[in-house]
């Protein structure tokens, strides 16, 4: 068969197929199981999807099929801290893809990859790196290793990860054992022995000495699971999934004295909070005296081009490994695509990326909570470049974000966890775009408190 041939045997095998019929007279069509939605959803997704297509951005702005332009008020889920289309990151990538395709990281060494070992060490303040495709994947590596450098030391009885139980690690098996959330827990996934420590009002960060009474729960936590068993304490700066929680000023170094103390690691989760994200500093942990053992990155790494993540390590941690095995890595990891991505992204970050977040941040802490006021939100709070709106109920927040979406003067993508609506734009976002999508969120606030649901659904 010639190819033209086969190209209409071929579309009139697509075309069967769509035109398939199931019992209930629906139309049958190939569909994409979108993460995070359900089976029902899938089977009508390409029809249902088909209007709300981005097809192209610049900046803090995307346009769909029809043209309309849509605010980007989550930066490509925190992921493009530069905006959409940065032409120093499309110049970087492009010269990367006409010198080569891929080498595995077994076999030899490319040079962005070597450049960025030395890049994220500077940033950091770390030592060794292990390059991996996602936050998901960076924290199963983390866990891994943590678990094998026990057993290194002759402890492989150290079985036990104290972890938040709001907290969100990623979705593959591991990384979701580490949570709370019961959305993530499976009847059959193999986990570790997880203690969780509970927010309370004792720990909310309006109340004094707050971070001191963190601390306190997890040597609580760590002392009911038996110090001898405890491998690793986990946490996030920002508790993103869980509810877009604020910890406590000063929780990171007090918890780093809790683990010091009793002797076991500490792993920062900043796969949503790197990458300037925290708005002072290219890392929350930067502000630390002490840096944590282990360090899961991702988010912003490349500018949301291509996937791509590390888990950051001490050197003690390698040195207690010598000559056994890391027993963990993928084919594409370390790819030299997102190598080239992420050195120029850090390289906007240190000439005045920095400067962007620290702006972006200030912006939040000085209007975020002065934009935003209406019955049904029940608290306003910032962290960094992000923005909180936490709402009285899910529904609200989730009527809210759909009716930002279809806004009749241009819509706004805005975030939604549980019962709080979240902004994390662009770090380089004028004060101008941050303005509009305030005045777009509140005209959403506005509408579903007037009428009880988005006025265009």
């Amino acid at each position: 068969m010639g190819l033209r041939a086969h190209r209409r045997t071929a579309r009139r095998a697509t075309a069967a197929t769509t035109e398939l019929t199931s019992e209930t007279g629906d139309f049958v069509m190939p569909a994409r199981w979108n993460g995070w939605t359900t089976a029902s959803t899938a089977a009508n997704s390409r029809r249902d999807l088909q209007h709300q297509q981005l097809v192209r951005g610049s900046g803090c702005e995307l346009w769909d099929l029809h043209g309309r332009c849509y605010l980007d008020g989550v930066a490509g889920a925190a992921n493009t801290p530069f905006g959409h289309a940065h032409p120093r990151i499309t110049e970087a990538v492009t010269a990367h893809l006409r010198q080569l395709a891929h080498v595995d990281e077994t076999l030899a060494a490319q040079q962005p990859a070597e450049e960025l070992i030395d890049a994220l060490a500077d940033l950091t303040g770390l030592d060794d790196f292990v390059f991996v495709n996602s936050g998901s994947e960076a924290i199963e590596a983390a866990i891994r290793i943590a678990m094998d450098y026990w057993c290194h030391r002759g402890q492989p009885h150290r079985d036990t990860i104290i972890a938040f139980a709001r907290g969100y690690h990623g979705c593959t098996a591991l990384a979701a054992a580490l949570s709370g959330l019961p959305i993530l827990h499976t009847e059959w996934a193999p986990a570790p022995r997880i203690q969780h420590v509970e927010l309370t009002t004792e720990n909310h960060p309006d109340q004094p000495g707050a971070a001191t009474a963190l601390a306190d729960a997890f040597a609580a936590a760590i002392t009911a699971a038996g110090p001898q068993r405890v491998a690793a304490v986990i946490v996030e700066p920002f508790l993103n999934v869980g509810g877009a929680i604020v910890l406590p000023d000063g929780s990171l170094n007090e918890l780093r004295t809790v683990t010091s103390s009793f002797d076991t690691l500490m792993i920062v989760d900043e796969v949503f909070t790197g990458f300037g994200r925290s708005g002072s500093a290219a890392f929350a942990i930067n502000a630390m005296p002490t840096p944590p053992d282990i360090l899961a990155i991702s988010k912003g790494m490349t500018n949301g081009v291509v996937p791509m993540g590390a888990t950051c390590l001490r050197r003690s941690i390698r040195d207690e490994f010598g000559d056994a095995l890391l027993r963990y890595g993928h084919t594409t990891s370390g790819h030299g695509l997102a190598c080239a991505a992420a050195l120029a992204t850090i390289d906007l970050l240190r000439t005045d990326g920095l400067a962007h977040a620290a702006a972006t941040a200030d912006w939040f802490a000085t209007n975020f909570r002065q934009c935003l006021r209406a019955s049904g939100i029940v608290d306003l709070r910032t962290y960094g470049a992000v923005g909180v709106a936490e709402c009285d109920t899910v529904e609200r927040a989730v009527a809210i974000a759909a009716d930002a979406r279809r806004g009749s003067s241009g819509g706004l993508i805005v975030g939604c966890k549980q019962n709080a609506l979240m902004l994390t734009p662009a770090l380089n976002a004028t004060p101008q775009q941050l303005a509009r999508m305030a005045a777009e969120l509140n005209l959403a606030i506005a509408n579903v408190e007037i009428y009880g649901r988005s006025v265009h659904a």
